[in-house]
């Protein structure tokens, strides 16, 4: 695995061999289903976006969640680039 293929993944922390290794253990260990086509039922149609978004629409209810997890955000990259 190359370093092009990890670009999608920035953890902070964590080295670029770390992630590398991490994902050889992934293709070692789940290689064989990795690449496999998702199933598609004949019985049941594939739900739209807009549905299975709507399952999910419950926690909206979480008032200031969002707030805090902005908050938070930026708490950590403050904290990353007072570290640089």
């Amino acid at each position: 695995m190359n370093r092009e293929e990890l670009h999608w993944h920035y953890v902070v922390g964590v080295s670029t061999e770390e992630m590398e290794q991490a994902a050889r253990d992934a293709e070692a260990r789940y290689g064989d289903i990795i690449r496999m086509e998702h199933p598609v039922s004949a019985k049941h149609p594939q739900m739209s976006r807009e549905a299975r978004a709507a399952q999910f629409a419950p926690f909206a209810a979480l008032v200031g969640y969002d707030q805090k997890v902005e908050e938070t955000v930026e708490e950590v990259r403050q904290d990353y680039l007072n570290r640089r």
